[in-house]
C-alpha cells in the first residue's frame, strides 16, 4: 500500500468513525500526515472546487479521491503529473475517466476563487457568522486564517533542557515552541503542552497548596503542576484518558464524573478545565470544525454550568476556583462564569497570577488566541472563595 492509498484509508476512518486525526496519524509518515490533516484542514474550500467543475452529483467514495487530489494540487509542491495519475488510480474503475477529467482541469488553472469567507477559509458558515457576531468581521477573519496556519507542537521541559532546534516561549517559562513533531521525543524529560494550556497550568500552580484536577485528562495540566511542586489529585471521568498520568507514576489518581466525584474534603485550589467544542484547537485539530454544531454547543453548556456548580463545593474558604476551556466560544467561557458568580455570591472573580498581564482582559479573564499569540485558544478565569468553611466535609 503506498502513502496515498494509506492517506485515503485513514481519511475515511477519521471521517467515518468520527476518530481524532492528531489520534490516527501518530506513526504515520510526514506524507501520509500532510494529506490527510490538509484535507481535513481545507474540505469545503476543495469541495467548493470540486463541485464547480463537476456537473453532477459525485458519490462519497468519489468525492474522497478527489479531495486527495485536489488538495496535492492547490496546496502541495506535488508534480501535477503525479497528483493527478496516482488519484486516478485511487477511484474505483468506473470512475476513473471523471476523476482524471476534474483534475485535469483543476491542474490547467480551471479553479474559481469563492468570495465569502467561510469556503475561502474552509470552516463552516455557521461558525464564521457567531465568531463575526462576537468578534468582528476582521477578527473572525483572522482567527479563521490562522487556523488554516500548519502548526507544531510545544513542549514543556521536565529536565530544564532545550529540545533540539526549539524556540523558548514568551509566555510561560519552561515551554519550548517547536519546529517538527514531538514524536522522538522522551517523554519522561519533554511533555507535549500547547503554551496556553501550560498558561492555565501556570494559573492553577500560583494559587499555591494542594490542587484538585477535577477534568484532568489526558493529564498535562498535573504534570505541570506537579512540575512546579505543588501537590495534585487528578481526576476524571475516563480511566482510559488518565493512562498517561498512572504510566509516569502520578498520584494521587482518582476516577469519577465531575458532577459527583468522592471527595469527602475541600481543596486549597480547584481547577476545572471543562469539556468543551475545543475550538480554540482546530489549528491543530481540523476535524474538530466539521463536527460541531450548534446543539453540541448547547450540550457542553448544560455539563459546564453542572462541572462548574459542583466544583465549587471542593474550595476551602480564601481558596480558588478556576475554571478554563480550549474554546473561544463566549457562551462556553465568560457565559458560564457569570453565570455562576450570579448563582454563588460567595466567590468573587479576581485577577490571575502567574501569567502575563498581556493575557488578561479588563475584567481579568486570561486568553489566547491562534492569530494573536500564536498558541491554540484558551480561556481561564479565577475566582476567590469567601464566607464560612462547610461543615460535614
Amino acid at each position: 500500500m503506498n502513502d496515498r492509498e494509506r492517506a485515503l484509508r485513514l481519511l475515511r476512518r477519521i471521517e467515518r468513525e468520527s476518530l481524532y486525526a492528531s489520534v490516527v496519524l501518530q506513526n504515520e509518515s510526514g506524507f501520509v500526515r500532510t494529506l490527510v490533516l490538509g484535507v481535513l484542514r481545507w474540505r469545503s474550500r476543495l469541495d467548493f472546487v470540486i463541485s464547480s467543475l463537476a456537473s453532477r452529483r459525485i458519490e462519497p467514495e468519489i468525492v474522497d479521491v478527489l479531495r486527495l487530489g485536489m488538495y496535492q494540487l492547490l496546496y502541495m509542491d506535488v508534480a501535477q503529473h503525479a497528483a493527478v495519475s496516482e488519484s486516478v488510480e485511487l477511484a474505483p474503475r468506473r470512475a476513473r475517466g471523471f476523476v482524471n477529467a476534474i483534475l485535469r482541469r483543476a491542474a490547467a488553472g480551471q479553479m474559481p476563487q469563492p468570495d465569502d469567507l467561510a469556503t475561502r477559509a474552509a470552516h463552516p458558515p455557521w461558525l464564521i457568522d457567531r465568531w463575526i457576531r462576537t468578534y468582528g468581521a476582521d477578527r473572525a477573519a483572522a482567527i479563521a486564517d490562522a487556523n488554516q496556519q500548519l502548526s507544531f507542537p510545544d513542549v514543556l521541559s521536565l529536565t530544564g533542557d532545550a529540545p533540539p532546534e526549539a524556540v523558548a516561549s514568551q509566555l510561560v517559562p519552561g515551554i519550548w515552541r517547536l519546529h517538527g513533531s514531538s514524536a522522538a521525543l522522551d517523554r519522561a524529560a519533554f511533555w507535549p503542552m500547547d503554551e496556553g494550556s501550560a498558561a492555565v497550568a501556570a494559573i492553577t500552580a500560583s494559587a499555591g497548596g494542594e490542587v484538585l484536577d477535577l477534568a484532568a485528562a489526558p493529564g498535562g495540566k498535573s504534570i505541570f503542576i506537579a512540575h512546579r511542586g505543588e501537590r495534585v489529585v487528578s481526576n476524571d471521568v475516563s480511566i482510559t484518558r488518565l493512562l498517561p498520568l498512572v504510566a509516569r507514576g502520578q498520584s494521587p489518581v482518582t476516577v469519577s464524573d465531575g458532577r459527583r466525584p468522592p471527595f469527602a474534603r475541600q481543596f486549597r485550589t480547584v481547577l476545572l478545565d471543562a469539556p468543551c467544542s475545543a475550538t480554540g484547537t482546530i489549528r491543530k485539530n481540523p476535524e474538530i470544525k466539521w463536527r460541531l454544531t450548534p446543539e453540541v454547543l448547547r450540550s457542553n453548556t448544560r455539563l459546564q454550568t453542572k462541572l462548574l456548580s459542583r466544583a465549587g463545593n471542593y474550595v476551602k474558604p480564601g481558596g480558588s476556583l478556576i475554571y478554563s476551556t480550549c474554546s473561544i466560544m463566549p457562551e462556553e467561557n465568560e457565559e458560564i462564569v457569570e453565570s455562576f458568580l450570579a448563582a454563588h455570591p460567595e466567590f468573587l472573580l479576581v485577577f490571575p497570577a502567574g501569567v502575563a498581564r498581556l493575557l488578561l482582559d479588563g475584567r481579568g479573564y486570561f486568553r489566547t488566541f491562534p492569530h494573536r499569540h500564536g498558541t491554540d485558544g484558551f480561556f481561564g478565569a479565577v475566582m476567590e472563595k469567601i464566607g464560612q468553611e462547610r461543615k460535614g466535609l
